[in-house]
Formats: structure tokens, sequence, C-alpha cells
């Protein structure tokens, strides 16, 4: 007797999320794979199977960085959102997006979806859509909430929320994405420090 719809379905999207949370640490790993092949191999299944839930490869990486920021809701409404005068938001933003690139698969991933993405433009979209933007995005809602409470200068919010970001993400792929840290290391401490109190002096009202 055939087993009922919905349970075949059900089904497939358990097993689809448990692959897809290997996929996740496979990418954010040491050595991410860059290759169907490599992807299975990390994942410990066949080519057959993962072309079966996913697709091809550019669609494995797009899933996974939508599953990223699926796992993401509770730490970009915390960088959107404003946690204090504008002197100690912005140091406590610029230490909430350096924590999460502490957490080592997040430089990891941004490294990944700059070489993928790059590469193709469906993955670009998707690095872009789901996993950088996001930041920016949400790091522009908090600065506007200062402009709006003209405790910060009446300036283009998003352009002050790349301004913000952008360097920290560089730091993070140079000491972390790139092994920086070993070649060409950097205080990342006094960067931050450093990096919070020139936006504070360029931008406050």
């Amino acid at each position: 007797m055939p087993r009922p719809r919905g349970s075949l379905n059900a089904d497939f999207s358990a097993s689809r999320s448990t692959l897809l949370n290997r996929l996740r640490k496979a990418v954010v790993g040491i050595d991410p794979p860059s290759s169907l092949r490599g992807l299975a191999l990390a994942s410990d299944v066949s080519v057959p199977t993962l072309r079966h839930y996913f697709g091809d490869k550019d669609a494995v990486f797009t899933a996974v960085f939508e599953d990223c920021r699926s796992g993401a809701v509770v730490e970009l409404q915390t960088a959107a959102t404003p946690s204090g005068p504008f002197e100690t938001s912005v140091r406590d933003l610029v230490e909430h997006v350096a924590e999460g690139f502490r957490w080592g698969g997040l430089a990891r991933l941004h490294a990944v979806g700059l070489i993928e993405g790059l590469a193709a433009p469906t993955v670009g979209g998707a690095y872009l859509s789901n996993v950088l933007e996001p930041t920016i995005s949400a790091a522009q809602m908090r600065l506007q909430a200062h402009i709006d409470r003209r405790d910060m200068q009446a300036v283009c919010a998003r352009h002050a929320a790349i301004s913000l970001v952008a360097p920290i993400v560089l730091l993070f792929l140079h000491q972390m994405g790139l092994n920086g840290a070993r070649t060409y290391p950097t205080d990342v401490g006094a960067f931050l420090t450093a990096h919070a109190d020139g936006f504070i002096l360029g931008y406050g009202a």
C-alpha cells in the first residue's frame, strides 16, 4: 500500500534538513569543498543523492546561505536595534558584528560566498541577499534610528552602515578567512576600538 503523499513530503523535508545541516558545517569548515563531488563527500552522501535534494552545486550553496540567514534572525534583530546613546550603540554594534566573526565559520562563509558568488551570479545573489546585505541592512536600521533621534548627523544611513560594516568584514576576512593572523597579524581589538572611535567622531551629532 503506497504511503500518503504528505508523509513522503515530510520525509523529504526532514532528510533535506539533515543534509543541509551537514552541508552548512562543511561550507564553514577549515577546508570548504568547492565541487559537487566534494560537497557530497563532506556530507557523507553520493552525488546523485545531493542532486536529488538540491540540484546542482549552485543550488547547494544557495540553500546553505538561505539556511544561515534563517538561523540568524535574533542576531540580526539585535544588530538593528539601538542599545543606548549613539556612542554606546555604535560600540555595541561594532562588537556585535565582530563577535559574529569570532565564531570562525562566519569569516569562511563570507570567503566562500565571494569565491563562489563571483564565479556564479546566482550564488552571488544568494550570498549578497542572505549573508552580506542582512548585516548592512541591520546596521542601517540602527543608524537610521539614531538619525531620527538626532544624536547622529543627518546623513544617508545606508552609506554610513556600509562605512561601518565593510572594514570589519575585511579585517576578519584578512585575519581569519585568508589566514592573515599568521602571516600579517593585526591587533583586532585595537582596530575595532579605533574604528568605532573614528565613526563616532565623524558621524556624531
